[in-house]
Order: C-alpha cells, then structure tokens, then sequence
C-alpha cells in the first residue's frame, strides 16, 4: 500500500471523468502539510481548480439520494474511520472503493449507512479541463527504440515461432522486473498494484523482496539479477542467429526458481506473486526451447559466434545497469526528499512566524482610487507594488491571476503602481493611466485583460491601439503620483512587492509560493480582525 490517499482521489475523478496528472496528483498529496488528512484532499483539489466541497451531511436515505454519482465518503472499519470512494449504482447498491485492499466491494444502501459517518467530499467537473503532463519523451523515445529494434530484427532474420516466443518472454521478464525493482524502492506500478495488493497474510511482496534471501549474491537484490538476466538474454537473441546457448542458460536457470519457491514457501512462509511471476516466465521460457530442439542438441549447438556475443551481451548489460542502478535509487531518494521539503516549505506556521517578523507597513493612502481585485471586504489584503515594463513583474502578476482563479472571494489584492510620473509621455504612464481609467469605467474586465497582455510581453505601439483611450486626458495622474510618493516615502525602490497586511511578504520563499498559504492567511486575519476580536 503505496499512497492509499492518491488511490482514493485518483478513483474520485475517474468516476467524475477529470483528467489529471497521475504522477503530480501523487506527488502533491503527499507533499501537502495536512496529509493525510481530509484537508489534504480538499486543498489539493482547490491546487488543480478542481471545483469541490468538503461538509458533514445527514446519514439518511434521502441525503443519500441528493448526492452525486460518485463522492468521497467517511466510513467506520474495523480499523478505525476511514475514507472511501463511493459510486451509486442500480437498485439503490453502492460501489465502495477501499485503498488499503484496492478493491471495490458492492453494499445495500442499508449496509452503507450503518457505516457512513455523514463526511463527504464530492467534485464537479470543470467545463474546460487544462493538463500538464510529466515529459515522458525520453522513456517513450527509448521504448519505441526497443520496439523498433525488436521488430527490425524479427523482419529481416527467419525467426521461428519459439525463438519469437523467446524474445517475447523476456521483454516480459524485463517489464516484472521493473515492477520488482519499483516495490522495493517503494513506489507503485500497474503490476504491483494488481500481484502485491490486499490484506491476504499469505500474499505479502514487500516482505519477500526485503528478507535476506532476496539478495542472492551480495549487492544483487534479486530485481537487479532478473533485469540483467532477461536483458541479457534479449539482447543476445536479437544480436545472433543461433540462440541455442541462450536456451541453455535458461534450462540452468531452473534451479534457481525451485529455491525461490521453497524460499518464499518455508523461509519467510508469504508469497510474492510478482517473483512467482518471474518463476513462472523462467519455466515458459525454458519450456520454449524443447519446441524445436532436443536438450542434447541444445547443449551440442553452440558456436564460438553465439557465446562472444552471449558474453558480450550480458557484460553490456551488466556494466548499464552498474551505472543506471543508483541513478534510479538516488532518483527515489530525491522524490521523496522534495516532497518532505515541500511539505516543510508549506507549512503556514513557519511561513507565518517569519511573515510575522517584517515592520508593518500602513498601506492605506487617502482618495487614492487604486485598482482593487477580489473581495474588497476581505480582511486579507495584499498590496501589489508593481510596474507593467519590469519584467520580474510578470510573476506576480501571474500570481496575482491564479490566486484570483482560486480565491476571488478570500482575497483583497491592491494593485499599486511604482512609475515615474514627471513625464506623462512615459509608456509605463499611459498604460497605467489607461489600466486605471478602464478599470474605474467598469470596465473591470477589459482592465484585466489589457493587464494580461502588458504584462505577457505585447508590445507598447500594438498595446497602445488595441486598448488607449484617446481622449488627451490623464484623469488617474493624481493617483500614480500619490502611489510613487507611497513608495518613495517607504523605500520601496524597486518592483515587484508583495505586502501582505502591509508586512512585506518573506524574502525566503519564492513569491509563486504565495498560493499555497491563501487559505490559511485568510483564516489568520479573520481570527484577528478587530471584528473577530469583538466577537
């Protein structure tokens, strides 16, 4: 059991047919601070602007009834409480997906309530659904590579169907063990998902492929053997005409498999049925070579050609893996150390404590007819100082956007503007100017938009036709003096700013960071507002 949290979320927006990122889903469930906590889940959800609401709702019939398709609920186990995910189905029966057994089990809606405790998170779809995928090109690149290969070489030689069968297995032998080596370094797979699954005390991978006996010569667990073994094999068989040495060394192989199911079956007395799924492609794979040869015409066949190229083929493989083997160790050593400084670098209290440390700033300025975004009665206010030609600019206002997208109604954002004003000529004045007056014209959108485009870089002559006002007038001059003087007088020299509540928001975090703590600043600065205090 891998991540049972992802397995459940994951399962949540197939049934609603979200498309998203497996990998990053995984990765920002458990870097997030809460989890795994129900909170985890409804943040993340809120990560990838996937509409949801977390509530407590009556543990009755006809509650059940109102509720969607598909939701996430709360149930009580033998274990405890747990989450689960919930499907409707026909004649008032419902699907429970339970991750820690990875299976979806069929219950009476009577059945069900017994167990719901009343919590549930459900989803709604996005009407437009944006992804963006892990880049995967270079393991595409090289599998259609591998591909491409095998079948070339099955093109152009006469191969018999056992020596096709051959290549077949092992290309198979080498994707189990990929599975294996995934399971021992902690990670899931689609095959070790469906074999190492379950609560079963008889079926058990994990402790199998970490008993001493799954290092069979020392330093070789037994994923890094069967990856050079079947590799071996295939690289040979598609590098010679004569693969009777390799049927051999597939014969000799057998023993092997014979102490690995006594191993498994007295030793450690639990079954891995991913290693019982090598034994049993060793045993088809040797089989393979009776189809058309005898045991003494296989043992009576070898060339002086076959076995340079067997022995090269093996030493290749033997001498990649030697190198790949701790990249891919370090690689997972890594993953998991970025999701525990994520989770460290998003914890709010820490945020908070050095947010907490800055001077105070007062932000306010008198008629200053600023433009304001969000929720104007939000207690949380962030003030913006910022310039549309400063291209360190452009980040913020790309934060600016996607904590709008996410949390209109929790955020006041203040959009104050650091620009010279003695020449009114100035581009940086007449976008400004312009921004200001298409704002307070409620033009609000149009505002926004022509904000997008300064800001992504459109150039000021093609800006300037689609969106000046050409009335000759500087009505918000008054109101770009007033925000210099502002930063003059509080040594704001230079931009981009952030000021959360007027504390300049901290120098140790990258400013993109700024999402991740919406929510909790809001919380902050309702629970210590005057009007909360009052309470």
């Amino acid at each position: 059991m891998k991540n049972p949290l992802f397995l459940i979320v994951q399962k949540l927006l197939s049934k609603n047919d979200i498309i998203h990122d497996k990998k990053e889903l995984a990765f920002q469930i458990q870097s997030h601070p809460s989890y795994p906590s129900l909170h985890a889940v409804t943040g993340v959800l809120d990560h990838f602007n996937i509409e949801n609401i977390a509530a407590e709702v009556p543990t009755d019939s006809q509650t059940l009834q109102q509720l969607p398709d598909s939701f996430i609920a709360q149930v009580t186990t033998d274990k405890g409480e747990d989450l689960v995910t919930v499907s409707k189905l026909k004649d008032k029966l419902y699907s429970i997906f339970d991750s820690e057994n990875k299976k979806e089990t069929k219950l009476s809606e009577g059945e069900f309530l017994t167990r719901f405790t009343g919590i549930i998170v459900a989803v709604e779809k996005p009407e437009h659904q944006e992804i963006k995928r892990s880049n995967n090109s270079l393991a595409y690149g090289l599998l259609l590579a591998l591909v491409a290969l095998i079948a070339t070489s099955l093109i152009v030689r006469d191969t018999s169907i056992a020596n096709i069968s051959y290549i077949i297995l092992s290309v198979l032998g080498i994707v189990t063990s990929y599975s294996i080596l995934k399971q021992e370094l902690g990670e899931s797979t689609v095959i070790g998902n469906a074999f190492c699954s379950g609560n079963d005390e008889k079926k058990d991978c994990d402790s199998v492929l970490n008993s001493k006996g799954a290092e069979i010569i020392k330093g070789h667990k037994l994923s890094d053997l069967s990856i050079i073994y079947f590799s071996g094999l295939l690289l040979a068989s598609l590098l010679s005409n004569d693969i009777s040495i390799l049927k051999a060394i597939s014969i000799a192989a057998l023993p092997i498999t014979i102490y690995s199911i006594y191993y498994q079956y007295k030793v450690v007395k639990s079954w891995c049925l991913l290693c019982l799924s090598i034994v049993g492609i060793l045993w088809v794979q040797a089989s393979t070579a009776f189809i058309d040869q005898t045991i003494v015409e296989i043992f009576s066949s070898f060339t002086l050609e076959s076995i340079i190229v067997t022995s090269i083929s093996f030493l290749t493989i033997y001498l990649a893996w030697y190198y790949i083997k701790p990249l891919v160790s370090e690689k997972n050593t890594l993953q998991g150390e970025k999701i525990e400084f994520v989770k460290f670098k998003r914890n709010f209290n820490l945020f908070n404590s050095l947010l907490q440390k800055s001077p105070t700033l007062d932000t306010n300025i008198v008629n200053a007819n600023e433009m304001i975004l969000g929720n104007p009665s939000s207690p949380l206010a962030i003030t913006i100082i910022t310039n549309p030609f400063c291209g360190h600019c452009k980040e913020v206002h790309e934060v600016v956007n996607e904590t709008l997208k996410k949390y209109n109604n929790a955020v006041k954002i203040i959009v104050r503007f650091n620009i010279p004003t003695d020449n009114l000529d100035n581009p940086a004045v007449i976008v400004t100017n312009t921004l200001l007056e298409l704002y307070h014209s409620n033009k609000k959108e149009e505002a926004k938009n022509a904000m997008d485009d300064i800001y992504d870089g459109l150039a000021f002559e093609k800006w300037s036709s689609k969106w000046a006002i050409n009335n000759g007038e500087n009505k918000y001059i008054d109101t770009l003096k007033k925000g210099k003087e502002w930063c003059v007088s509080n040594a704001i020299n230079f931009t981009p700013e952030i000021l959360i509540n007027g504390k300049s928001f901290p120098k140790e975090y990258k400013r993109s960071d700024l999402v991740f703590f919406i929510e909790d600043l809001e919380e902050h600065y309702n629970l210590t507002s005057p009007q909360a205090q009052e309470i």
